[in-house]
Parts: C-alpha cells; structure tokens; sequence
C-alpha cells in the first residue's frame, strides 16, 4: 500500500489589506504577500484565499491581486497543487467572476464547490470529477461520453486552476505517461 501524501495547508486572508479594496497597486502588494508566504513554505497542497470579511474590490484590485495569480499559477509558477476561494459574498462573487471571465480561466469557490469564471463547459467536468473522487482521465471520458484528447484538455484546465490535483499513475497502461486526478482536500477530508 502506498502511503499517503501528507497534506500542507495555507490560508491567506485576504482582509489584511482591508476591507475595501481598491487599486492596481494594492491588489500588486496584496498578490507579492502572498507569493513570498508560498515561496516561504514547503509546497502546499491546498491553498486557501479567504475573502471572509472583505465587503467590497474594485475590478483593477481583483485582475491585478487574482488574475494576475491564476496566470502565475497555470504557468506552473505556484507553489500550490490546489487551491480554492472561500468567504465571497455576492458583491466580492460577482467581481470575482468578472475578472476570470474576462481573464478566460476559472477558479474554484471553495464553499459553494462550484467554479467561478470561464467555467461553462468544465462545470459538468468538474461536478463529474467530484462524483468519481479518484480517477483517470480515460475514465473522466467515458462518464461524460467525450473524447480522450477532450478530456484530457478539460482535465488540463481544471488542474491549472487548481481544482484538481494530478499525480503520475504507477504504470503507464498504454504507453506514455498516466495521471490520477482527485479533488483538493482539506485536513484529509475530500471536497464533496
């Protein structure tokens, strides 16, 4: 049996810079924190933003602060493997969703399960991922009844977001490489 991967949390709360947040340059000095508290730690498992007491951002705060983080972080630039976004009301929510729509990438609302952003197509990808707990991505495919390659890509973005984690399979079945992929957890409880 192969032991379990101990998991490193971090949560990042984001009303240290205030409750109003507005500006490019304090949404820069908001993102730069929260670099150097990754670069500092071990690699985390799951990354929590909280925007738990946060009553309103400005667009420019939003694109420049998450963005511009979601960019670094499906660059590959993140020391996370998952994160998600928990305390958003319907105000910070809507900012939010704005920002990864216009952006085209899609973060993961931690307290809904749901995604936010550029998510109409992976929405049903992930509600399927979540069902199936573990999983390969041949598998993904025939639940959703699409292509592999299509899957694949699905599976891709959702991984980049940090919705999902992705771990080297033992064996490749069919040559190549072969991935696992599971939902973030949170003190070793899935996110279902």
């Amino acid at each position: 049996m192969k032991p379990q991967k101990r998991e490193t949390l971090l949560a990042y709360p984001v009303k240290e810079h205030g409750t109003f947040l507005a500006t490019r340059g304090k949404g820069a000095d908001a993102r730069r924190t929260l670099e150097e508290q990754l670069s500092a730690a071990a690699p985390i498992s799951l990354l929590t933003i909280d925007f738990g007491g946060v009553e309103a951002m400005t667009n420019s705060f939003v694109d420049e602060f998450l963005g511009k983080f979601y960019l670094l972080l499906s660059a590959g630039d993140v020391n996370a493997d998952g994160v998600r976004l928990v305390g958003l009301d319907e105000e910070t929510r809507d900012g939010v969703t704005v920002c990864l729509e216009r952006r085209k990438q899609i973060a993961l609302d931690g307290d809904t399960h749901e995604l936010l952003g550029d998510a109409a197509i992976l929405a049903g990808t992930y509600t399927e991922a979540q069902r199936l707990g573990s999983f390969r991505a041949a598998q993904l495919a025939e639940a959703l009844s699409i292509s592999l390659p299509n899957a694949n890509n699905r599976l891709k973005r959702l991984v980049e977001a940090g919705a999902l984690y992705r771990e080297r399979a033992s064996g490749p079945e069919r040559g190549g490489k072969e991935f696992t992929y599971r939902v973030p957890s949170a003190g070793g409880k899935q996110d279902v």
